[in-house]
């Protein structure tokens, strides 16, 4: 019966492993470019936008809004101007800054009440600086219709954008699957190191009273050390802060060692490393747990047949602990596919980040959002339904016992 839990889940765990494979090369397909000189913004994107990946050719008529990286320039936002078929543009209020999508990109909104309805535009943009520089865009824009913006909920943004948005979740799967094997790799490691303290020094000195010994077993406390350090660290600080701080220092930190850029990691390495980081810390504990809940009679069953305490590990208590987690790391699985939302603020394109993308395309927030939504209950229904079963399974299993 053993044998047939461990091929079900190495079955289950290989099919996701296919996926991942088959699939992570979307997830990670993201170019950089290089950085424009300081001091000057350079302009992003527009919206409405005529190379729209979608083909969307609808625009609100209200407003209009250019995203541009700042360089280390800040615009006066009372000074800037747009032009719409050769005529500035009369607001009703003075252009606003649009909260940034990436730590690098800023937005300005223009809005006005007269709609534009129907029908081809061209549009001139000028930003200034407080410095009183001066950039100048233009583009062109046909539009067929109304947008979304001005309804509550639309099918209609669903629909056209279903694909775009399901496309994160072959993101959202992959970073889920790779932080939990790293993180269960981790944990294991930090288990390890956290059961490592057998006694006191001193109970050391009282029971050997030899120096040489007591140099021995400070030399092995470093695994306990480090394992503690790291699983304080890890849950006494924010998974947000962890994300943000591993994107944005990690740079800083290769610049400082005179390393080239081309070494900075890409958002997806970064949202794996501090999402595996944090769930390894969390998991350490479970792991822990699991492997002291395996009886103490099977490691002095193991130590009488003349076994090691690595092949002790290896074939008698890790393979049992193994069995006693697997419902802990069924959660923790479960709920790491949820926060896996949290590293859209580095831009990495999963679920939420592309509702939220789609929802500044369309200004109807509320449909694209619904349609992420949707998508991570699915997800966490599908996964859940099987953890159930393999749970089902094992109680079976230790039924028969």
């Amino acid at each position: 019966m053993q044998r047939r839990l461990y091929r079900s889940v190495a079955l289950f765990a290989a099919a996701l492993a296919l996926a991942v494979t088959a699939l992570t090369p979307v997830a990670l397909g993201q170019e950089t470019t290089a950085s424009p000189a300081p001091g000057t913004p350079v302009v992003t994107g527009v919206i409405p936008n005529p190379d729209d990946p979608k083909g969307v050719s609808t625009w609100t008529g209200t407003q209009v809004i250019v995203n541009y990286e700042p360089n280390g320039a800040e615009l006066a936002y009372d000074q800037c101007q747009l032009f719409i078929n050769g005529q500035e543009q009369e607001l009703i209020r003075p252009p606003s800054e649009v909260p940034a999508i990436s730590r690098a990109t800023s937005g300005i909104q223009f809005k006005w009440d007269t709609r534009y309805e129907k029908g081809d535009y061209d549009f001139r943009v000028l930003l200034v600086t407080m410095t009183g520089e001066t950039v100048e865009y233009e583009w062109s824009f046909a539009s067929e219709g109304r947008a979304g913006a001005g309804q509550l909920f639309s099918f209609d943004v669903m629909r056209t954008w279903f694909r775009f948005i399901a496309e994160g979740a072959i993101n959202t799967v992959a970073l889920t699957v790779i932080s939990i094997v790293l993180a269960s790799i981790l944990a294991l490691l930090g288990a390890l190191g956290r059961l490592s303290k057998k006694m006191t020094f001193k109970q050391a000195w009282e029971r050997y009273g030899s120096w040489a010994y007591m140099w021995r077993m400070a030399l092995g406390r470093i695994p306990y050390l480090v394992a503690t350090f790291y699983t304080s660290l890890f849950r006494g600080t924010p998974l947000l802060l962890q994300i943000i701080f591993i994107y944005q220092v990690t740079p800083e930190i290769i610049q400082r060692f005179g390393f080239s850029p081309e070494y900075n990691p890409p958002a997806f390495w970064a949202g794996v490393a501090a999402l595996s980081l944090n769930y390894g810390a969390y998991l350490t504990e479970v792991f822990r747990a699991g492997i002291q809940a395996v009886p103490k009679g099977q490691t002095e069953a193991a130590w009488a047949l003349g076994l090691s305490g690595w092949q002790t590990q290896r074939r008698i208590i890790l393979p049992q602990a193994f069995k006693i987690v697997i419902p802990a790391v069924g959660n923790d699985f479960i709920a790491l596919i949820k926060d896996t939302s949290l590293v859209s603020v580095i831009t990495v394109e999963e679920l939420l980040r592309r509702a939220q993308l789609a929802g500044a395309a369309t200004f109807n927030f509320l449909s694209t959002l619904v349609v992420a939504a949707a998508f991570y209950w699915a997800l966490t229904i599908f996964f859940s339904f099987w953890q159930a079963k393999l749970e089902r399974r094992m109680e079976r299993d230790k039924a028969r016992e």
